[in-house]
């Protein structure tokens, strides 16, 4: 019985090649555009290289403070975070990176004939087990060599300025500070240039401008990630460090002892809140509602429209149900060759959206991860097949598409089969 509604299927697809072209084309422009949402969302929140702890990570960097109606941010220093690490018991992991530099420098081979334009990551040697990088060679730096001018570079960096990643020992300079390279880790799946693991050479943090200014107005430029030991232990994390916090915060008062009452509040964010710009008190599905919205968009709109299409086809195809009913084919036979024939047009609508999600996701990859938040700077984006064809991402477009097309197709079917017979048969195309 299947094989004989495929067969009606693509005999009704060869003989109406217009409205086949229409339903095809439909279907498979709402299916990239759902992709293209999906994959944007993977890519904030998926656990991809290095970052495969993204559901147990929780960042603290701004420092908000409110005095005489008027609101002050600054960022966490050197002081903070060690008195942070020190008292915690929920931090299972936390590396020091500093968040304030965005200047481009300029890096350049030992022998000054090659140079690019980047921004350097200056880090501490906790970050090389906060973030799970695969070296191609060499070691990360270690802790007694933070005081030290080494550097660990990305394969692309290493084969722009070297043509090959084997340049553990050569030079390097950033702007005219001389560092020699000790490492080469492979390229991040997303190298987002602000992201947390995101950078192509990245250096001791004792070399940052910004190292060594505690001042908590003026000074503070550091960013403290945290690794929690389960993402349910992320709350307990949460609470602790505020609390950390809100006791090294009473000696903050000598800044404005002559200005009124003043409070200080640490901003700790989960990696999903940081990675959607998110408030701390807003809920996972509070926030990516606004993104469901757009997908429904993708989805429900052009159902409507098939719905409308499909029905405006059932009129034409009256008699033909007539026919059918007058030999004794029952409701539900008809219903479902009526389902099967909007199963066939889907697959093959969804098979080249999938085909289109992928050279438009690949193509345009640069831009189409800054949509939902000009703040991302990328560079370098390293995306692969796995992402954009992530199994968990296509069983989930395939199964909103199918029950929508589904519904779109089953509805004008239903009013059909509302005539009798008779009317049927002497309905007029």
């Amino acid at each position: 019985m299947i094989k004989q509604f495929f067969r009606q299927a693509w005999t009704m697809m060869k003989q109406q090649k217009l409205f086949t072209s229409i339903y095809i084309a439909g279907t498979a422009a709402s299916i990239a555009m759902a992709m293209t949402i999906f994959v944007i969302l993977y890519i904030k929140l998926g656990p991809l290289y290095p970052e495969d702890n993204r559901n147990k990570m929780m960042v603290a960097e701004y420092i908000f403070i409110k005095c005489n109606g008027h609101m002050y941010n600054t960022r966490l220093n050197e002081k903070h975070i060690e008195a942070i690490r020190k008292e915690s018991k929920y931090i299972k992991a936390s590396t020091e990176r500093e968040a304030n530099d965005r200047k481009k420098r300029y890096i350049t081979t030992a022998d000054g004939e090659k140079e690019t334009l980047l921004v350097p990551a200056y880090v501490d040697s906790h970050f090389w087990k906060m973030f799970n990088f695969k070296f191609i060679s060499g070691r990360p730096f270690s802790e007694q060599e933070e005081h030290s001018p080494v550097a660990v570079v990305t394969a692309s960096l290493a084969e722009e300025l070297y043509a090959g990643t084997d340049v553990v020992g050569k030079d390097i300079y950033i702007d005219t500070l001389r560092y020699s390279i000790v490492g080469v880790v492979e390229n991040q799946r997303t190298c987002v240039e602000n992201n947390l693991s995101g950078g192509e050479i990245f250096t001791p943090i004792h070399y940052s401008n910004y190292f060594g200014k505690t001042d908590i107005i003026n000074n503070g430029y550091h960013r403290l990630i945290m690794l929690a030991e389960t993402p349910e232990h992320c709350d307990s994390l949460r609470k602790e460090v505020a609390n950390i916090f809100g006791r090294l915060s009473q000696e903050f008062g000598e800044f404005y002892k002559n200005s009124g009452e003043t409070t200080y509040e640490l901003e700790i964010k989960n990696h999903w809140q940081l990675s959607l710009n998110a408030l701390t008190d807003e809920g996972f599905l509070e926030t990516i509602v606004k993104y469901l919205y757009i997908l429904l968009a993708f989805l429900f709109i052009p159902a409507l429209n098939l719905c409308g299409l499909i029905s405006s086809r059932m009129k034409s195809r009256m008699m033909e149900v007539g026919v059918r009913k007058a030999y004794g084919a029952t409701n539900r036979e008809i219903i479902a060759q009526m389902l099967w024939e909007n199963m066939l047009l889907t697959l093959v609508g969804a098979a080249l959206g999938f085909i289109l999600s992928y050279f438009f996701v690949y193509k345009n990859c640069d831009w189409m991860v800054t949509l939902f938040d000009n703040r991302i700077m990328t560079k370098n984006i390293n995306l692969t097949a796995d992402v954009v064809f992530n199994p968990t991402i296509i069983s989930i477009v395939l199964l909103i598409s199918f029950v929508l097309n589904i519904a779109s197709a089953l509805l004008p079917t239903l009013f059909a089969l509302k005539r009798n017979i008779i009317e049927s048969l002497y309905h007029r195309r």
